[in-house]
């Protein structure tokens, strides 16, 4: 039952001070109209604030908690709300609240659970709130999400405001209902100082006005968080003049399955049969070339060729007049198709189906204006593009709005939604001095070195043949998962296409594992050669980004994973001893798999860890503050948003897909390349360790119950499984007692200490 606190009206209570909020003139503000009253603001230094407001289940003051250290918080526990009616009829205004997130997640991230809110209600009930909102497609983990609806059903109208929790803390959340304008969200920091942009499109509020502010704790199953606001500020306004109409909304249509097995086939050529390196007149002369649905049309009929993979190369110089599809820019993108994250973009700044001629190794790019965080407006590029010797260029077709798509083993992705891709498809095209031989591999994207490696010295005697059980995959499955270039240069999956490449880091890994364990099983070798040209061309584009300066991936979730065995494995297979040895050529470049292992004592027994969520800086050997290091402590001590979920990405997003790469590296003698052991014996560990107790000590210490599917022992595919059981305790392979054995931990213990200095 909800019970009505005291009401002496709304100016003259107890803990309610009628004064200009902090920060805020008695000047009207943007959007609130002349004659609406100054600007009220709200403190709770005693029990006596909460007159005026209606309250349910656990809201106090908390005198402990005040955002200046001086006064009090409101606290809103699980299952609690406080809402204060403002006026009777709906209409526009300002509201400030300081809300204090201590970081706090549930054990299960991916249910549906709508946890702290706070926002504006309408007369009819209807709410426009920010939260903290769980669900199999939503980070609530990590960012926040602005709700729209009827005050019940919280999942119906959603807007990810990409707006990240952390650091914990004070945040200060501002809802301006301009009368004229509609709604805009503001977020800033615990300064006060305004961050970027909350992407909300207020055409899909549904709210008229506001006449009531509430906050409701959370409302999910089992330990709830708490919340904590402060200083809420209410200026009111008059009569809403307009709301904005609903843009128009694409149909969402379901497209076709990208992965059907490729048939593509490769000649296999060796340095005792090369092939001849043609003539230049013996290329065709052609007015234009054409891969994945992307074309280039040339100012004039020009020789070209094709790299072993099929990729195009053209005899340069060259001008690029054309590349289809066209090129958009700006007001030639219906409004149809914009997302949230380009209505905040100046017009000139907006692009689709855009290419990069020589694209940088950075995490930066201009394909399309929909991609999130990755997206830089001055390296946008028109035609005609002008191509010299060692040039290369990146053409994209982009996602139309409404498509959605399945990506490399995971669900969909679907512009705008989430953090999903905006691009479909890429191709690129390389421009190169003179004619290549058959043999010859795409030089990387990234390398204006443009190093032409071949075929034929592809060092094939490396891959052992090994019988593969029943339950290997289709090769030609995973051909076309890597038949198409792996153009992302940037991380969690915002700027990769869709139809090239996977999306997440954990499915990097699962895919680039099977590749190399496929590759080491006894297909024939005119199966195999097409899947080795493929992954090996993979590798040579990763090394590429390196090589040029790409800082690589760090451990992040399950973000990180997947790139350093294409690198390792081209440079093996290649003979290139730079690539094949990377950690020791690139010490201070990121990788996951490296970053997320390390020596030292795990609470379980082990001598291996997991180092946490966000791991150990592989560049500077400092501990990432927070979702670091932390099976040296107890499960009895962890905390929700920090070692629990590093508990929790350990066993969804990382260890299961690290088996097959691990598996495929002992099978090729490639340890000491790879260059650093602790991966190894940690793979071992998450298959051989009886961890029959720990899971009971995480479900009574913790409270982590782990399905089946998240317990150690296992991979994800049956294939990897039957893989590991027959041949990773082969004659000749290392064994698999290192987890349980010391080891020396101090890189484990001087990343933690650098950590604690650091924090000081």
């Amino acid at each position: 039952m909800s019970k009505p606190s005291l009401v002496l009206g709304l100016l003259v209570l107890a803990g309610v001070v009628c004064q200009p909020a902090r920060g805020l003139s008695q000047q009207n503000s943007p959007g609130v109209p002349s004659g609406g009253e100054p600007a009220r603001s709200f403190i709770f230094d005693s029990a006596q604030a909460l007159a005026g407001w209606t309250t349910t289940g656990d809201v106090t003051t908390d005198g402990t908690k005040a955002r200046d250290g001086k006064a009090g918080a409101l606290k809103i526990g699980p299952g609690a709300k406080a809402l204060l009616r403002l006026r009777d009829k709906d209409e526009s205004g300002q509201v400030e609240f300081w809300v204090y997130d201590d970081g706090s997640t549930p054990e299960n991230l991916k249910i549906n659970r709508a946890g702290p809110r706070w926002g504006l209600v309408q007369n009819d009930g209807r709410v426009l709130a920010v939260g903290i909102l769980y669900a199999s497609y939503l980070g609530g983990d990590e960012g926040y999400t602005a709700t729209a609806c009827d005050g019940q059903s919280w999942f119906d109208q959603l807007f990810w405001l990409g707006v990240n929790r952390a650091p914990s803390g004070w945040h200060k959340w501002t809802f301006v209902f301009d009368a004229e304008k509609g709604i805009q969200i503001l977020h800033s920091d615990k300064n006060g100082k305004p961050t970027r942009q909350p992407q909300f499109d207020n055409t899909k509020a549904g709210l008229r006005g506001f006449s009531a502010i509430a906050i409701w704790g959370d409302s999910g199953a089992g330990k709830g968080q708490a919340l904590w606001v402060d200083e809420v500020s209410v200026r009111l306004g008059g009569p809403v003049k307009s709301v904005p109409a609903p843009r128009p909304t694409a149909p969402r249509v379901v497209g076709p399955n990208p992965w059907v097995p490729s048939t593509q086939a490769a000649p296999i050529y060796t340095q005792d049969h090369p092939p001849a390196t043609p003539k230049l007149a013996e290329l065709p002369l052609k007015e234009s070339v054409s891969q994945y649905g992307i074309s280039w049309t040339f100012d004039r009929p020009t020789r070209v060729g094709q790299f072993i993979n099929g990729d195009w190369y053209v005899i340069g110089p060259v001008t690029i007049k054309a590349i289809t599809p066209h090129p958009l820019y700006g007001a030639e993108i219906p409004e149809i198709e914009l997302n949230e994250i380009e209505l905040e973009r100046p017009v000139a700044q907006r692009v689709r189906n855009g290419f990069m001629l020589n694209p940088p190794a950075a995490m930066r790019v201009s394909y399309d204006s929909g991609v999130r965080n990755w997206f830089d407006p001055s390296l946008l590029q028109k035609l005609p593009a002008v191509m010299k010797a060692g040039d290369s260029l990146v053409a994209t077709i982009s996602m139309p709005k409404g498509l959605v798509l399945k990506p490399q083993l995971w669900e969909t992705v679907e512009r705008g939604v989430e953090d999903s891709t905006p691009i479909r498809t890429a191709a690129v095209l390389t421009c190169v001095a003179g004619p290549l031989p058959a043999d010859a591999f795409r030089p990387a994207f990234c390398d204006r070195d443009a190093r032409i490696y071949l075929s034929r010295d592809l060092r094939r005697k490396l891959l052992p043949t090994l019988a593969a059980p029943k339950s290997a995959p289709d090769v030609g499955l995973y051909v076309r998962f890597t038949q198409r270039p792996w153009v992302g240069t940037g991380f969690f999956g915002f700027e990769g296409p869709v139809e090239n490449m996977p999306q997440y880091g954990r499915d990097y890994a699962r895919v680039v594992g099977l590749d190399a364990l496929l590759l080491c099983t006894d297909l024939k070798p005119e199966q195999k050669e097409a899947l080795l040209v493929d992954f090996v061309q993979v590798g040579i584009d990763l090394g590429g980004m390196i090589r040029a300066g790409h800082p690589g991936w760090e451990g992040f979730g399950g973000h990180g994973s997947g790139r350093k065995l294409p690198i390792v494995f081209a440079g093996l297979l290649l003979g290139d001893d730079q690539l094949a040895n990377l950690s020791r050529s690139f010490p201070k470049a990121h990788f996951g798999e490296d970053e997320q292992t390390a020596y030292g004592d795990a609470w379980t027994g082990a001598k291996v860890v997991f180092t946490g969520h966000r791991a150990i800086d592989e560049a500077t050997g400092v501990a990432r503050a927070e979702t670091g290091p932390y099976e040296h402590t107890q499960p009895s001590t962890w905390r929700d948003g920090r070692e629990k979920m590093s508990e929790s990405y350990r066993r969804c997003c990382t260890s299961a897909a690290w088996i097959a790469q691990a598996l495929a590296l002992h099978l090729l003698k490639a340890e000491p390349q790879w260059g650093h052991d602790a991966f190894f014996d940690y793979c071992d560990r998450w298959m051989y360790e009886n961890e029959t107790e720990a899971l009971k000590t995480l479900k009574k210490d913790a409270g982590m119950d782990e399905p089946d599917w998240a317990q150690e022992g296992k991979a994800w595919e049956p294939f990897v499984n039957e893989m590991w059981g027959r041949y990773r305790t082969a004659p000749g392979l290392p064994a698999t007692d290192g987890w349980w054995k010391p080891h020396d931990d101090s890189y484990l213990r001087t990343a933690i200490e650098k950590a604690k200095a650091a924090a000081k």
